[in-house]
């Protein structure tokens, strides 16, 4: 009866750790996903930065050959405004990156608990994948890996932040309204990227 139950208890638990493994490899696509549109979108910005009024240009001249020749001259379309919509979108993207980023890593976590368990019923040489592997090896690329991530890639993203509000205020033909909603769409980036940056601390 006990070895009934045994046979059951893995079983469960094998099948729960291959689909939490499956969930935590979709995360992290999302997570390489996610970091490539930010660097896009981040891209974009510093574009429209060296060149504020080229962006609006272009955009407003595709609009008008798509609307007829007799609009070529409208500017529908402010570059200010652009540079908002940017904005945004970076900060859609990085919320859900920062979120993504400290899920995975409590999912590693998790992960590990389940492969110990699971490698207790096999003398700790089976389902050794994540964990057993990951602790003996973190000292070489894994390490220079979370360097990139938890590190440097938050310092230029800060960095990016203090770059685009210098621009912000600098720059006279940004109308003051854009000024406003910009500094508060940077403000949210910057308690976000606060708030995941103290989670990571913590997580240490």
């Amino acid at each position: 009866m006990t070895n009934n139950n045994n046979e059951k208890q893995l079983e469960v638990l094998s099948a729960h750790y291959s689909e939490t493994f499956f969930l935590l490899k979709s995360a992290v696509e999302r997570r390489d996903r996610l970091f490539l549109y930010m660097l896009g979108v981040t891209s974009l910005l510093l574009l429209y930065m060296s060149a504020p009024s080229a962006l609006g240009d272009w955009l407003n001249s595709f609009v008008n050959n798509q609307v007829g020749s007799a609009a070529n001259t409208t500017n529908l379309i402010e570059a200010s405004f652009i540079g908002a919509i940017l904005l945004l979108g970076l900060l859609s993207l990085s919320h859900t990156y920062f979120q993504t980023v400290l899920h995975i890593e409590r999912q590693y976590d998790y992960v590990y608990q389940l492969e110990e368990q699971l490698s207790a019923y096999f003398g700790g040489n089976a389902f050794i994948r994540e964990g057993k592997h990951y602790r003996k090896y973190k000292r070489r690329f894994s390490r220079w890996t979370k360097v990139i991530f938890w590190f440097l890639f938050p310092l230029l993203y800060l960095l990016f932040v203090v770059v685009w509000l210098i621009f912000l205020y600098r720059n006279p033909q940004i109308p003051s309204i854009y000024k406003v909603v910009d500094s508060l769409i940077m403000l949210s980036i910057l308690i976000s990227l606060g708030f995941y940056l103290l989670a990571l601390i913590k997580k240490r």
